[in-house]
């Protein structure tokens, strides 16, 4: 976890004295990961990353609310390496013909979402976007001791209840990376420092048929399960 480290003491910056929702996240990767609305698997004939540790896998995620946005997860990056966490890819797809707004605005792509056990929290990888697909990168964290992507303190959020609108057609897209919370108890199953076994995230979120938030709207709550596995570093891909 050291090159790891190094790397983001370098970037330098206000590790988590920004408020979440107003930190800023440098541009910096070429990667485009492919949308993914289904379930994730890993090819048999996929080799991982030499310094992987452990992969990861969308088990199930809740089919669409009846609501006029249709939700998905997919992940950008399966692996806990060095240089990257977890990454997932979320899209809120708007398929009807007119704009719609959805809130919040923030959970809505699961940003700052934990994990049901509060042993894990989505941590943006990219602002979010209406217009395309976002740069995403790791952001400058400050990570504890015990390393594994574990957050050193906790996360202040700005309390304004924020939306976003939609246009006809179009589609909600950020990139969120999976971090240890600070205070979790511990790391989990398994020998590594990463937890393992799985894991359900849920989020609410409300359209607004007028665009104001005030108004009282659709609403519902959809989640995925995530698991994780230690990969053994004698095996053979």
């Amino acid at each position: 976890m050291q090159h790891r480290r190094a790397l983001l003491r370098a970037a330098g910056g206000l590790g988590l004295a920004g408020l979440a929702g107003c930190a800023g996240l440098a541009n910096g990767t070429t990667d485009r990961p492919l949308p993914d609305g289904g379930n994730d698997t890993r090819p048999s004939d996929r080799e991982y990353p030499p310094d992987a540790t452990h992969r990861s896998r969308i088990a199930a995620q809740d089919p669409a609310p009846e609501l006029p946005v249709r939700p998905r997860v997919g992940l950008a990056n399966p692996y806990v390496t060095d240089g990257s966490p977890i990454v997932a890819r979320l899209d809120v797809v708007n398929e009807t013909d007119e704009a719609v707004v959805v809130g919040e605005y923030r959970p809505v792509v699961f940003q700052y979402v934990r994990s049901a056990d509060g042993t894990l929290v989505w941590y943006p990888h990219s602002e979010r976007s209406i217009d395309g697909e976002p740069d995403r990168s790791v952001p400058d964290l400050t990570l504890a001791d015990d390393g594994c992507w574990r957050l050193a303190s906790g996360i202040a959020q700005t309390m304004e209840y924020g939306t976003v609108e939609i246009p006809a057609g179009g589609m909600l897209t950020a990139f969120v990376g999976l971090y240890v919370t600070h205070d979790a108890a511990s790391a989990g199953g398994g020998s590594g420092c990463f937890p393992t076994g799985s894991f359900r995230f849920e989020a609410s979120y409300a359209t607004h048929p007028d665009g104001v938030a005030s108004d009282t709207g659709p609403a519902a709550r959809w989640g995925f399960d995530l698991v994780v596995e230690e990969i053994d570093p004698n095996a053979t891909t």
